[in-house]
């Protein structure tokens, strides 16, 4: 992926390309293929390094990825979820709507740059009471992805499209160092512009992309707290109960497959 391509890339997370990930744990190692140092040259955007598209198959998807990277460049940020115990981020198009809900790899409960301090207390104070221990680190982002691809095999539709896909934007949880050495070069090759036009010193690199899980954004939505309570103050009629129990049994089956350890009630509901 070139940052002069002028184009994005997404990985999709069903490639055949991707290596063996069940002996990966150090976050630092790449799962996957890492890009060349050229991918990190300078862009003209503040905000965002460019990349190619690559999702096979799936051009609705890759005009929404498009939608959010023009988003970022024009400075509509993806804003952070403050519920849950990692950095997620709901992804907006440049009119403000969300679109996805992007996860990235680093910012798991595990990371190192997980932005959310009651967890890095917790793992770094009572790591014997820090997750599940069937987890493997820092594989969430895949599982995502993964759960989708097996949602659409089996036809259960239950679970939003999510691929893997790289984002940068100025609102994700970076190292301080770096934005401190990006803002100290840009405000260097501005000194230096105003009294040499068309002169810098430094080329800049910009902000590293994340690697994470990007899963299309439903709206009529709730959580499945809010959506019990709802059903206790007012059951649902027999046919819409009757379909609600499928839709649930799904799930079970589902998260059954991929032995999914994760669906409290914080899995969502449609109202509708």
């Amino acid at each position: 992926m070139s940052h002069d391509s002028g184009e994005h890339q997404t990985t999709d997370s069903n490639s055949k390309n991707l290596p063996d990930i069940c002996n990966v744990n150090n976050e630092n190692r790449p799962i996957l293929p890492s890009a060349s140092t050229s991918n990190f040259q300078s862009s003209k955007s503040r905000r965002l390094s460019s990349w190619s598209i690559n999702i096979v198959n799936d051009p609705d998807y890759a005009e929404i990825i498009k939608e959010a990277e023009r988003a970022i460049e024009h400075g509509v940020l993806p804003v952070r979820i403050a519920v849950g115990s990692s950095g997620s981020y709901f992804v907006r198009n440049c009119e403000g709507k969300n679109i996805g809900v992007f996860k990235p790899k680093d910012e798991e409960p595990y990371a190192r740059f997980n932005p959310k301090w009651s967890k890095w207390i917790q793992r770094n104070l009572f790591p014997c009471c820090f997750g599940r221990g069937c987890l493997v680190n820092n594989q969430g982002y895949l599982s995502e992805a993964g759960a989708s691809i097996i949602d659409e095999k089996l036809r259960l539709n239950i679970v939003p499209k999510t691929h893997v896909v790289r984002l940068t934007a100025e609102s994700f949880n970076y190292p301080a160092h770096h934005r401190l050495f990006l803002t100290t070069k840009r405000r260097t090759n501005v000194i230096v512009d105003r009294h040499m036009p068309g002169k810098r010193i430094f080329a800049l690199e910009g902000l590293r992309s994340k690697v994470g899980s990007f899963q299309l954004f439903v709206d009529n939505y709730i959580s499945a707290d809010d959506f019990i309570k709802q059903l206790e103050e007012q059951p649902l009629p027999g046919e819409a109960m009757e379909k609600f129990q499928k839709q649930f049994e799904k799930l079970v089956v589902l998260d059954y497959i991929i032995r999914n350890t994760g669906h409290f009630l914080s899995i969502i509901s449609n109202v509708k």
